[in-house]
Order: structure tokens, then sequence, then C-alpha cells
């Protein structure tokens, strides 16, 4: 059985291979795929162009190859980037475009501060209310000249204050200071009773009051009382009547103001201090 087996396949090998040499064309119909065939060539594009090359030709055409498409495909890529780069710069960007369209941004103007006055509300953190008087009418007027030139116009203003007047129950002037004495002697002399030298104003030196009184209806009440009790030279003197006076109010003088308020010279030697409430 195993020469059978042996003669079989030496058959098939037999077979195939004068398949493969195409005797058994004629016999079988089906042609092998041979590379060689005169055939294959007509059906190739540009068979004209077809080299034909030894084993070692092909290997060093290869390699040449290679070697000149490695700088053609640099160039080629260069050639596309500075393309690329190109377009770009010759077509405007979005944002080139409505900077074009759009003009530029200016910076925001910056507000102009103006120099402050002395006094003014620019000055307000660092401000202060400040007053200066009573004033009589004469003296308010003549404090007003003095700061115009100063402070601009209605950065200060004026507030009214009512004085209530001032009378004596008065004795004297005597006309020197031993007189006053003997005379203080005098009442000293009677029980309960209270008097004091008056040294101001001046042209009441040298006298005696047994009391002050901001009424006069008070001041006559207390002349009587004197008199009841024996003395009889008192008299009720006028020291201030009732008037209004005024008070000069800077409310918001800077700090350079009110160094130069407080350098200026006030009738009755007055100055400016913190306003009251």
């Amino acid at each position: 059985m195993l020469r059978s087996l042996v003669l079989i396949l030496l058959i098939v090998n037999a077979a195939f291979f004068a398949w493969s040499k195409g005797w058994l064309n004629q016999v079988v119909g089906v042609q092998p795929d041979a590379q060689h065939e005169p055939q294959r060539i007509g059906q190739q594009i540009h068979a004209d162009k077809i080299v034909v090359l030894m084993p070692g030709l092909a290997k060093a055409d290869k390699a040449v190859r290679k070697t000149s498409a490695a700088p053609a495909d640099a160039m080629g890529g260069a050639s596309t980037a500075n393309a690329e780069a190109s377009s770009a710069a010759s077509a405007p960007s979005p944002a080139a475009s409505s900077a074009s369209i759009s003009p530029p941004p200016q910076a925001p103007a910056t507000p102009s501060v103006a120099k402050a006055s002395p006094g003014t509300a620019s000055d307000s953190k660092d401000t202060k209310c400040v007053e200066a008087g009573p004033f009589n009418a004469s003296e308010y007027a003549s404090l007003e000249a003095n700061l115009k030139p100063i402070l601009p116009a209605g950065s200060w203003g004026s507030r009214t204050v009512a004085i209530q007047g001032m009378w004596l129950v008065y004795m004297g002037p005597y006309a020197d200071a031993d007189m006053l004495e003997r005379k203080q002697a005098e009442l000293r002399r009677i029980k309960g009773l209270s008097f004091e030298e008056v040294r101001t104003p001046a042209h009441l030196a040298l006298g005696i009051s047994l009391g002050r009184f901001n009424k006069q209806e008070d001041a006559d009440a207390g002349l009587n009382a004197m008199r009841n009790r024996g003395i009889r030279t008192a008299r009720i003197v006028t020291v201030r009547p009732p008037m209004e006076v005024q008070v000069l109010r800077v409310p918001r003088a800077s700090v350079g103001t009110q160094v130069t308020l407080a350098s200026m010279k006030l009738p009755q030697g007055k100055g400016f201090s913190a306003c009251r409430p």
C-alpha cells in the first residue's frame, strides 16, 4: 500500500509540474498565473518606460530614489509652509479686521481736578468746622472785609447769637484804693451781705458790685433790697445791653485754611476754634 501512495504522489507532482509549465493548457483549459508571461506587459500603463533591472542594480536604484525623494519632499513641505504663511499674512485675521473697522480703544480720560481752594469741599477729608466770635455789627463787617481776599465767596457764614444784658447794683467808683477799702469795711459789718470789687470794664474800676443781673427788673428789685438794708449810695449801672451778635463760621476749613485763620488778628483778641453744636 505504501508503494501505491508513493506512486500516486509522483503522478500528482508530475501532473502539477506539467500544468505549471503550460504543457496542459490545451487539455485542462486553466492557465497558471505566470509572472513571466509576455501578455502581462501589454496590460501595463506606459509599458515602454519599464526597465528590467538585475537584483543588485535594483537595490542600488531603490536607494538612489529614496535619497533624491527626501530633498524633494523637504522642498515640497517648505514651499507648502511658505504658501500657507504668505496666505495667512495676506488674509486679514478677524482681530485685524475688527481693529480696522472699530476705532482703537482710547484710555479713559482723567478728570481734571481743580486746585482746592481753602475751605472748599474738595478738602472734605481733612476739613474742620471752625468759628470765631461773637462780634457786634461793626466788628463782624471788619472781619468779613479781611476774609474776602483769603477765602472764596460763600465759604463762610454767620450764626446769630442773642446776648443777654448785664446790670449791676453798683457803688463807686472811688477816688483811690484806700477809699475803696474803707467802703468795703463798712459793708462787711452788714450781716449776710455779699459784694465784690469791680475791675472791669475800666470805667467801673475801683467800684463795688452788690449784685449782677441779666434782666433790668431783677436789677431794680435788687437795688430796692439794698436800700431796705440801709445802703443809700448804690445805683444801677448797665454793663451790657441785650443784643444780637454774630459768630463767623467756616464749615469746611482745610488744614491750610485753619493755619491762615489762626494767624489773623481778630477784634477783642478773639480767635477761631472748633464749632459748637
